[in-house]
């Protein structure tokens, strides 16, 4: 059981006007749900069934047959563990090394699908990418690099930019800045420290933003995490979108102030939350909230 994930080359599809109220939601329907649900639902059953026949088999042998087979026939061993089809056997005197579901899981549902994820790439990570074909004759439990590719679109990359792919004007200065600064600036600057680029791009922030001073973050989910305690804290309110990004979720709970959720795109009751809450005040002692914090995303990837 295969389940393709990356996409053949497709021709060129002229810019489409999407109406507003499909731009503002995609939902996920019905049927696509129960159908994915039912997949992994008929895998577990499959699975649990190849479990019990070859628990079943190997109640039948004797125990000189079975000390025969760990020596001979298991997979592999790892300090007194030996795998086999049936499951991970724990020679006496050793504690489970993994939960049994969790063994189950990937003995008898990740191996049958795993061929559509870890896909090697033979080419940047641009919109379109050389994905290296593989082949398996042990039901996907390994998998073998073939001399194949497969010229795919690309819907799983972080590369909004376009940057990871070969450019006639970015790739030269990027290789000279690598030269001059060397790839640490882009870890957290607790770590590489403070370099002239930093200091040029924040003035560059405030500037266009028109404020004094601007702090820049070499990741977004930091960014979040990490700035949101520090505008409010535990007598504060944080009303949050309902769609926001986990980042901003956990900043507002590290933030140790109260966070109310609003749904997403609805104005009204954003405004409805607002005037509830200002009337509520605290909890406990109703006084007013010091600060109010409504955080929305420019950008919802999620």
């Amino acid at each position: 059981m295969t389940l393709r994930l990356l996409l053949p080359p497709l021709p060129a599809i002229p810019p489409v006007a999407v109406p507003r109220e499909v731009r503002r939601m995609v939902r996920l329907t019905y049927l696509t749900a129960l159908t994915t649900f039912f997949g992994y639902i008929l895998l577990i059953a499959i699975g649990l069934l190849r479990d019990l026949v070859c628990k079943l088999l190997d109640w039948s042998k004797s125990d000189e047959l079975k000390s025969e087979a760990l020596a001979s026939f298991h997979l592999h061993f790892v300090v007194g563990y030996a795998i086999t089809d049936s499951g991970l056997i724990c020679s006496q005197g050793y504690a489970p090394i993994c939960p049994p579901f969790e063994d189950f899981y990937t003995r008898r549902i990740y191996h049958r699908i795993q061929d559509c994820f870890g896909r090697p790439i033979a080419s940047a990570a641009d919109a379109w990418i050389d994905v290296v074909e593989l082949q398996s004759n042990d039901t996907d439990k390994t998998l073998r690099r073939t001399s194949n590719t497969s010229r795919c679109l690309n819907l799983g990359s972080y590369n909004y930019l376009g940057f990871a792919a070969g450019d006639q004007y970015c790739t030269p200065r990027v290789v000279e800045s690598l030269k001059k600064y060397a790839p640490g600036t882009c870890s957290a600057r607790a770590d590489a420290g403070t370099t002239k680029l930093h200091i040029e791009l924040e003035e560059l922030v405030a500037r266009f933003v028109g404020k004094p001073a601007a702090i820049t973050f070499g990741m977004g989910y930091v960014t979040n995490s990490s700035i949101i305690p520090a505008l409010v804290g535990e007598e504060g309110l944080i009303v949050s979108d309902s769609f926001n990004h986990n980042s901003i979720i956990n900043g507002a709970r590290a933030s140790g102030a109260t966070v109310q959720v609003f749904r997403h795109n609805s104005p009204s009751h954003l405004e409805e939350v607002l005037r509830e809450q200002i009337v509520k005040g605290q909890p406990g002692t109703h006084t007013p909230w010091k600060k109010i914090l409504v955080i929305v995303e420019g950008i919802y990837s999620m």
